[in-house]
């Protein structure tokens, strides 16, 4: 048996503006198929070089994707019974892919069941920007008075820690994945722990800096989508309500769900897909009722019209090729200085 989490987020907006609709999800789900049965290129670079490849595994009875990365260096290798190394046997032109499975629940809720290698959650958000130029604002979902208590919290410690052997700039972006990346070259064992603290001397405008910017790593650290692989993560402050001192434990703040699962079948392609997508389905059929006491109903129709088909290279190709048209139609339209003037260029240069 191998563990698994099951994560769940929320998209709270698209294109920039709330989102009051529902997402639409069917239709996402809709043209990845139809590009697949067509064999349009879905494969997405990312701007940090990761390479993502999307596909629909099934639109009921909740739209479900696969978000792959695809990997072609840095292979691990293959192990015989006496240790000997040995490539991965891949064919040429096959890929390692390590995969995320998503599932659209009713509230735009998204539950995402995920491993230690798989795509984060924000990154079906980078994919869906690149492809079909949809630009998803991800929130994790949450513990029903843990998002009050934060927002009251006057931030004065935040620590965390894991084990060294799972330290990874992957978990993590930003500031906090240069962190990780540090350290994982520092230690191979044991455990890293992190404390960052306003402190107890200074002016009291140096401390308010020290604790917006504590603030602005916990809300960023809270984003990620790789909580749950450490052991210990906790902000302290006074709450601003009540004055008393509140301890947040964030990895019981966020609410992801924690399975056993089979190895052998999430190793197995052919039954991979069935099983995750029976998860996913038993996992909005147990939460639903936590879902609609903790989170707004989401009425009217989603807007397909905001979902273009899937072409080659996605849309940010789209809309660098429309902006080089632009271009070239702006420069054929502007008229010649020398014409402008009644030709006066052009007797200058014969002169």
């Amino acid at each position: 048996m191998a563990r698994r989490s099951v994560q769940f987020w929320r998209i709270e907006q698209l294109q920039g503006e709330q989102l009051t609709r529902p997402f639409p999800a069917r239709r996402v789900a809709e043209v990845l198929k139809a590009a697949q049965d067509v064999r349009t290129d879905r494969h997405f670079a990312c701007a940090d070089g990761t390479v993502l490849l999307a596909q629909a595994a099934t639109l009921s009875p909740h739209p479900v994707l696969l978000l792959d990365r695809v990997r072609h260096t840095n292979l691990p290798s293959v192990g015989d019974a006496l240790g000997r190394r040995k490539a991965l046997p891949l064919a040429p032109g096959d890929h390692l892919l390590e995969t995320t499975y998503f599932a659209f629940l009713k509230r735009n809720v998204m539950a995402v069941l995920a491993s230690g290698n798989g795509p984060r959650a924000s990154r079906l958000g980078e994919y869906l920007g690149g492809m079909l130029g949809l630009e998803l604002g991800l929130v994790p979902v949450v513990r029903e008075d843990v998002e009050e208590i934060l927002n009251r919290l006057e931030v004065s410690r935040f620590e965390f820690a894991l084990p060294a052997e799972r330290l990874s700039g992957k978990l993590m972006e930003g500031e906090w994945a240069d962190v990780l990346d540090s350290a994982s070259r520092l230690m191979t064992e044991g455990t890293f722990r992190i404390s960052l603290s306003v402190g107890r001397s200074g002016k009291a405008e140096d401390k308010q800096r020290i604790r917006e910017r504590i603030q602005q790593l916990i809300d960023l650290f809270r984003r990620a989508g790789s909580v749950e692989h450490f052991d210990y993560v906790v902000a302290e402050g006074k709450d601003s309500l009540t004055g008393e001192r509140e301890v947040v434990d964030l990895l019981k703040e966020r609410f992801v769900s924690h399975i056993e699962v089979d190895a052998d079948v999430f190793n197995d392609p052919a039954k991979s897909v069935a099983e995750a997508v029976s998860i996913l389905n038993k996992q909005a059929r147990d939460n639903e009722a936590f879902f609609a006491r903790t989170l707004p109903e989401i009425k009217g129709a989603p807007d397909n019209s905001a979902v273009p088909d899937v072409v080659a290279a996605g849309a940010a190709a789209v809309r660098d090729a429309a902006a080089v048209e632009v271009r070239e139609q702006a420069d054929t339209d502007t008229p010649d200085v020398a014409d402008s003037q009644g030709g006066a260029g052009h007797e200058l240069v014969r002169r």
